[in-house]
């Protein structure tokens, strides 16, 4: 009788002591459970702590940014006059460090001196980006490949593309431009564009 009797004990005090473990089990895979969860969803869970992280510190600066992007612009039926430019990249009020790949016409007698300028900087303070070209990929006078970098000197927020030609450039279909950068910060001190901004312009 005696034996029967420890056996219901040792039986129940099992019976419970499995019943702690599911509920604590489920309570940790509903609260902490993230192996079964897919990138996309750990991913949502990083930026959730993130956008709480800026929306709630007053003090939070965001430094860097090292993951990159890359930017294609066709130019297909634009018709650019002398001097007339078009803008083709602003990250205000963050500067970009990058790369810039360039399939534009060109002077056929001397292809290696494009008919175009890449300015950049941080307008209305613009200059131009020095660019390489190359000729192994061209095909003048309609496809010639040029590159450049840009950021790696002074900030850089605003990318632009000018005919320094003395005619007008048809562009077509083939002609565009891929800007890709590698780096994001936030300027020691603030552009022109910004000043206006805080001003209420």
């Amino acid at each position: 009788m005696i034996t029967i009797a420890q056996t219901s004990m040792i039986a129940a005090c099992l019976a419970i002591l499995i019943y702690i473990a599911v509920i604590t089990t489920g309570n940790y895979l509903v609260l902490y459970n993230t192996a079964d969860e897919s990138p996309l969803s750990q991913q949502q869970h990083i930026d959730d702590a993130m956008h709480r992280e800026i929306s709630t510190n007053l003090n939070y600066s965001h430094k860097a940014d090292t993951t990159g992007s890359s930017l294609s612009v066709l130019l297909n039926g634009l018709h650019l006059n002398t001097n007339e430019f078009i803008l083709l990249y602003d990250s205000t009020p963050y500067a970009s460090k990058g790369h810039i790949a360039l399939n534009l016409p060109c002077d056929d007698d001397s292809p290696n001196v494009p008919i175009f300028q890449v300015l950049v900087g941080r307008a209305p303070d613009l200059a131009p980006a020095a660019m390489g070209y190359i000729g192994q990929i061209s095909n003048p006078p309609q496809m010639c490949i040029y590159h450049a970098q840009f950021g790696f000197g002074e900030p850089v927020t605003d990318v632009l593309l000018k005919n320094i030609s003395e005619r007008t450039i048809n562009l077509t279909s083939p002609n565009s431009v891929v800007i890709t950068t590698h780096e994001s910060y936030i300027p020691t001190t603030p552009g022109f564009e910004e000043i206006q901004h805080q001003k209420g312009y």
